[in-house]
């Protein structure tokens, strides 16, 4: 983005796996098992494109697109099953910035093809459920990531336009959801992947971003320097238009 003034948002939305946690190796471990069973491998690029930050419809279409309906559905239903458990690390970094946006009074959701089930055992087990004003989890919407559906839901559950949203993503495919829906997009990790898929700006990682008072404003930082202005509301999170 050009230089000048700082673009000014009125809500975060982060995805979950990658982001605040990191859960790659088992998911990697869960969809390696079932594409072995059906005497397939996954190549980089499935990996990268249809399988990391993408919906386990999207995920199940594009690895097993050729098998039965009967088939693809059984192995949708083991995942379903499978991934309410799946194991996961904190990312360094992930409960000090929820903590400062959300102590600095900005409109957080969180944005997952996790299912509700997981997204909010993962929220509970870091201790930030209470940084979420809106959650948008698995089956929420008609699409998952990569369309667009879930960020729309996202800033319409904050009640904001999606373009005074700013994203954070680290898959091609949540960059392209954000970028789709017309939020602005942070990439954390693979820059120059992110960068092609939309990305504004890139980080090497969560940590790399911090939040700062200027001026009576709040800004998020990226290696100390202002990306983003950031508006500030009133009153407690509510963690709206989730399901149990």
């Amino acid at each position: 983005m050009a230089s000048g003034p700082v673009p000014v948002f009125a809500g975060v939305l982060f995805d979950l796996d990658g982001v605040l946690i990191d859960s790659t190796e088992a998911i990697l471990s869960l969809w390696r098992g079932l594409a072995t069973e059906h005497d397939r491998a996954l190549s980089a690029s499935a990996i990268r494109d249809d399988v990391l930050g993408c919906s386990p419809e999207h995920s199940v279409s594009a690895l097993f697109g050729d098998l039965d309906p009967d088939t693809r559905e059984e192995i949708l239903r083991r995942v379903r099953v499978a991934e309410t458990d799946l194991a996961f690390v904190e990312v360094p970094g992930a409960r000090e910035i929820l903590a400062a946006l959300s102590g600095a009074g900005v409109r957080l959701a969180l944005v997952t093809g996790a299912s509700a089930r997981r997204a909010r055992r993962v929220v509970a087990h870091l201790g930030v459920a209470a940084a979420f004003d809106a959650m948008v989890t698995w089956g929420e919407t008609a699409r998952g990531k990569p369309a667009p559906d879930c960020y729309l839901l996202a800033a319409r559950r904050l009640g904001l336009a999606p373009g005074r949203c700013l994203v954070v993503e680290d898959a091609p495919s949540g960059v392209r959801a954000a970028s789709s829906a017309g939020a602005v997009t942070v990439g954390v990790g693979d820059a120059p992947a992110l960068r092609a898929a939309g990305a504004t700006w890139t980080a090497p990682d969560l940590a790399a971003l911090s939040v700062a008072r200027a001026a009576g404003a709040v800004e998020l930082r990226l290696a100390g320097a202002p990306i983003a202005g950031l508006s500030t509301v009133a009153g407690p999170a509510t963690l709206s238009g989730t399901r149990a």
